[in-house]
């Protein structure tokens, strides 16, 4: 949530936030949006490959920065924002990644073929 500062205009209409009013940003919303993921709804693992075209905005290039617990990504150049963006981005997104990492070489490490 973000309080609002100074009066903000929602370009291409006539409404102005004011000052008195905080907002809240929807990640769950910008990830079900056909604007920013084709076919959202639709199951498509291949839509996260590198030049795939299937999602609009990338994070191919994405700046990193140091917000005092390590580097992290802005992660603001990509609609897919699981973890937040900015310096106000979630702390626990690289134990999450070392969690399912981990959780994967396990996986593969027990994993048996059978006839």
């Amino acid at each position: 949530m973000r309080k609002v500062t100074t009066p903000m205009p929602i370009s291409g209409t006539k409404y102005v936030i004011p000052t008195s009013h905080t907002l809240m940003a929807s990640p769950g919303c910008t990830s079900r949006d056909d604007e920013f993921f084709p076919e959202a709804l639709e199951w498509d693992p291949h839509r996260w490959d590198l030049g795939s075209g299937r999602v609009v905005g990338n994070d191919q290039d994405e700046e990193f920065q140091d917000y005092g617990y390590g580097m992290i990504s802005k992660g603001a150049s990509s609609p897919y924002l699981p973890f937040g963006a900015g310096r106000h981005r979630c702390i626990g997104e690289q134990f999450a990644t070392v969690q399912l990492v981990t959780i994967m070489a396990t996986v593969v490490r027990l994993f048996k073929f059978k006839n």
